[in-house]
C-alpha cells in the first residue's frame, strides 16, 4: 500500500471515530449505504469510488478536499442548515484549532460528554466503576497495567476505588508536571498540578494525578507508569502516561499498548498496522518493532505525560 493510500485511509478512520466512536464502522457503514465489509477494506487502504469520497463529506459535513489532500480548504466551515449563530460558533473552533491543535481532544471529549444518549454528564460520572470521586485519576504501576479498559458509559472495566476523603487521609501530596508528549518540554508550557502518593491495598492504585480539566474531557482516564528507557527523551522510565478509553492510537503519536502477556507490554511509537500486525517505532534508538495484534489487549494513545517536579 502506497502512502497517499494509507493516509487516505488513516483520515477516513479518524472521520468514523470523530462522528460515529471507536466501535462506529457498522453505523458508519450504513449511513454510507454500504455494506460493513467494504466499508472495512476503504479503512485498510482501497481507495474509495468518487461518489463514496462525496458521500462520506455528506454524511459527516467535512472538507472533500481535506479528504483527499489531509489540506483543509481554508475559510471553509460548513453545518448542514445551520443557523448564523451555529456558523460562527464554528468559525470559533476553527480558528481555535487552527492557532492551538491540541485543544482537539478536549472539544471531541466535551461533544462526547454531551451526546452521550440517555444519559447527563453528572449520571455518566456517577456510573465510572473506576474513578473515584472528584478529580482523581488513577494510575496503575509498571506491573499492573490493566487488562480490560474502563466503560466510560458505564459499569464495567477497572475495579472500585475508594473516595477521594478516604485516599487523600492517608496519603501524602507531590508536586507534578503535566504536559502534551514532546521531544522537549518547555517549562513555561508545562501545567503545575500534584500527585496523591497513599498506602493501600495490593494490586490497587497508589497514586492518583490530580487534574479536574482531564476528567472532565477525558472520561475513565486513568495513567500507567513506565517501565524503561526507550521512548526517552519523550517519555522516560517512572514517567506517567495518561491515556483515556475512546482516544485510540494516532499514526505518529505515543501509545500505551497492552498485551496478553504482560512483560510484552510497551509504550512506543504508533506507525499502523493490519490485521495480523502492528508496527511500533522506540524514540531512544529510532528501531522498528513489530507486534502481533492477536495478543493485543487493547491500545490507547498517549494523551499527557506527567512527572514529579524537581
Amino acid at each position: 500500500m502506497s502512502n497517499p493510500e494509507k493516509a487516505l485511509a488513516q483520515r477516513i478512520r479518524e472521520l468514523r471515530r470523530r462522528h460515529f466512536g471507536a466501535r462506529g464502522k457498522a453505523q458508519f457503514a450504513q449511513k454510507l449505504n454500504l455494506s460493513l465489509a467494504d466499508y472495512e477494506r476503504y479503512e485498510r487502504g482501497t481507495i474509495p469510488p468518487g461518489e463514496v469520497l462525496v458521500r462520506i463529506c455528506d454524511a459527516t459535513g467535512e472538507d472533500l478536499q481535506w479528504l483527499l489532500t489531509g489540506v483543509a480548504s481554508r475559510g471553509t466551515v460548513v453545518i448542514s442548515g445551520a443557523r448564523n449563530r451555529h456558523q460562527d460558533l464554528l468559525a470559533r473552533i476553527a480558528q481555535a484549532l487552527d492557532t492551538q491543535p491540541h485543544v482537539a481532544r478536549a472539544i471531541e471529549s466535551f461533544l462526547d460528554l454531551l451526546l452521550a444518549d440517555g444519559e447527563s454528564q453528572s449520571d455518566q460520572r456517577a456510573a465510572l466503576p473506576h474513578a473515584p470521586a472528584g478529580d482523581l485519576i488513577p494510575v496503575y504501576a509498571a506491573g499492573q497495567w490493566p487488562e480490560t479498559l474502563p466503560n466510560p458509559d458505564g459499569p464495567g472495566g477497572l475495579p472500585l476505588l475508594e473516595s477521594t476523603t478516604s485516599l487523600e487521609c492517608r496519603g501524602r501530596q507531590v508536586n507534578a508536571l503535566l504536559a502534551e508528549p514532546a521531544m522537549e518540554y518547555d517549562p513555561s508550557k508545562a501545567r503545575t498540578t500534584t500527585m496523591l502518593i497513599a498506602d493501600g491495598n495490593p494490586g490497587q492504585p497508589q497514586q492518583f494525578v490530580r487534574c479536574a480539566d482531564v476528567t472532565q474531557c477525558f472520561q475513565a482516564a486513568f495513567g500507567v507508569v513506565l517501565a524503561d528507557e526507550s521512548m526517552g527523551p519523550m517519555l522516560r522510565k517512572g514517567d506517567i502516561a495518561l491515556v483515556a478509553p475512546r482516544v485510540e492510537p494516532t499514526v505518529g503519536r505515543p501509545a500505551i499498548l497492552r498485551f496478553k502477556t504482560a512483560s510484552e507490554n510497551r509504550c512506543r511509537i504508533w506507525l499502523g498496522g493490519d490485521d495480523k500486525y502492528v508496527n511500533l517505532g522506540r524514540v531512544s534508538d529510532g528501531q522498528h518493532e513489530q507486534a502481533t495484534r492477536a495478543e493485543l489487549l487493547w491500545s490507547l494513545e498517549v494523551i499527557y505525560r506527567v512527572a514529579q517536579a524537581a
